[in-house]
């Protein structure tokens, strides 16, 4: 959690730029400019006002913890130099010869320290990922991994999961048929904090376990021109073998957050999430726009539980539902969330049992991989609007673009519109409180539920989605809508 920056002492100097640079930074250095940076911030005497800065093109392993500001004057994170944008890396580097050993025909065990539990394995910086599998004698294919005491941190025994052995399926020497491979770790649970006035922008949040920001009560926050990949999957219940973790999770309420111009790929669950707030602290005045979403397991956004003034706007999302959260697993995937329905209404949610330990013949588990996921909110508790427009929804694998299992009268504070959809995988394009509409009833569902009055089913055009470059051109029917060309631009598969 985010600590408080010291604010007391008449002879204190406020709007101080701190540089970083873990590299070429020494302790002699005062910070106070590039030619004379420090290593680290963590010693600086970080003051409401100031900015870090880490020069681009380094790398950091392990969290950005930040400090609170005050309302006229937050406290900035960020980037200075030419190249990428800083990597905070959640991760560990198993690529070394020296730390394999073949246990068994094509079974390798790693042999270095891992200081908490593994969450995934990445292989040359987020081209693929590796499959987890649950028991060590399940490893049968190239990238099937194993940990021996997967689930481990999640239990309250043991507080981290460290210490167990690491097991990957490769025909040869991993560090000979991979060039990288990193393991994620569930270590802190988030790769960056920022309670109140705060400001993170222009860096990258790679390889976390479970979270890329996860905040409490988050006040008066902005995360803009950041980028969150490969986050997640970290066990949350083994006994259901259910694995979770978001890109930006605000938890137990916020107010004053702006998430906009960021990243979101390959992430386990949410790109972004609010939740934990109940009807006690209710999210309220939260927006993202003109974010990219790629890939995000679960959802693109994940709106649990109330919430009010809430815009989604301008963001572009890509394939929610894909991405490395579907390996080893046959859709739909595990999930806490089963739901009952009679007569196309929604009449109960359970949150387990899980998929295949339903005790009641008519519970069926939901799809997940939506673009839009709304749910966890109890009849008659919804306090206020929340926007969903003129965003851009292309395919999604296994769910719909909408996705909302709430009451109709809850379902009535949500506002849709000037979106644009895309969907051929034939899955529905909306399933609103029970009642799923596929693509050819669009007009069936604008007409039910009087909402997408001036949305279309229209294909977007880009400038090359096979190099991930999702900026429109001109001649693009969708180029007023989605996340800004200025916005997707800015991230290339070559960073």
């Amino acid at each position: 959690m985010a600590r408080d920056a010291p604010t007391g002492g008449a002879s204190r100097v406020s709007g101080r730029t701190f540089y970083v640079d873990p590299v070429e930074g020494t302790d002699g250095n005062d910070g106070m400019s590039p030619n004379h940076p420090v290593p680290t911030h963590e010693d600086q005497n970080i003051s409401p006002g100031d900015s870090v800065l880490f020069k681009r093109g380094r790398i950091v392993r392990g969290k950005l913890r930040t400090r609170n500001g005050s309302p006229a004057t937050p406290v900035t994170y960020g980037a200075y130099g030419e190249g990428p944008r800083p990597v905070f890396l959640g991760s560990v580097s198993v690529d070394d010869p020296d730390d394999w050993v073949e246990e068994r025909n094509s079974r390798w065990r790693y042999t270095g320290d891992l200081p908490s539990e593994a969450c995934n394995l990445i292989f040359e910086d987020g081209e693929a990922c590796g499959v987890l599998r649950w028991h060590v004698d399940d490893l049968r294919d190239a990238g099937d991994w194993h940990y021996s005491k997967i689930g481990s941190a999640s239990a309250e025994d043991d507080a981290d999961g460290g210490g167990g052995e690491l097991y990957l399926h490769s025909p040869d020497q991993p560090a000979a048929v991979y060039s990288d491979i990193e393991c994620a770790l569930w270590e802190e649970r988030e790769l960056v904090d920022g309670q109140r006035h705060v400001r993170i922008q222009d860096l990258s949040f790679r390889n976390g376990g479970v979270h890329g920001y996860q905040e409490h009560n988050a006040h008066d926050v902005t995360i803009r021109r950041c980028e969150f990949r490969c986050i997640g999957g970290a066990v949350f219940r083994l006994d259901h073998r259910v694995r979770f973790g978001n890109g930006v999770e605000l938890w137990n309420g916020a107010k004053d957050v702006t998430v906009e111009g960021s990243l979101f790929e390959n992430i386990y669950d949410a790109g972004v999430t609010h939740q934990g707030g109940g009807t006690h602290n209710v999210p309220e005045r939260i927006t993202f726009r003109h974010n990219l979403f790629i890939d995000c397991g679960l959802a693109a956004y994940e709106c649990r539980e109330p919430s009010k003034e809430v815009y989604f706007e301008q963001n572009t999302c890509i394939r929610s539902g894909g991405g490395f959260h579907m390996q080893g697993e046959e859709p739909p995937r595990r999930s806490a969330i089963s739901v009952r329905v009679e007569d196309d209404e929604l009449v109960e949610m359970v949150e387990w049992p899980a998929r295949d330990e339903l005790e009641h013949d008519d519970l069926e588990p939901i799809d997940v991989g939506h673009h839009v996921l709304v749910w966890r909110i109890d009849r008659g508790t919804q306090p206020g609007d929340v926007h969903l427009r003129k965003n851009i929804f292309v395919e999604t694998p296994h769910g719909a673009a909408i996705y909302a299992i709430v009451h109709p009268a809850d379902l009535a504070k949500f506002q849709l519109d000037e979106n644009a959809y895309w969907q051929t995988t034939g899955h529905l394009l909306a399933y609103m409180s029970g009642r799923g509409y596929a693509v050819d009833a669009f007009e069936q569902y604008r007409g039910e539920w009087e909402q997408d009055h001036n949305s279309r089913i229209v294909r977007p055009e880009f400038v090359d989605e096979d190099t991930g470059d999702y900026r429109q051109p001109e001649t693009s029917p969708t180029r007023t809508l989605g996340a800004a060309n200025e916005a997707v631009g800015r991230f290339t598969r070559s960073e």
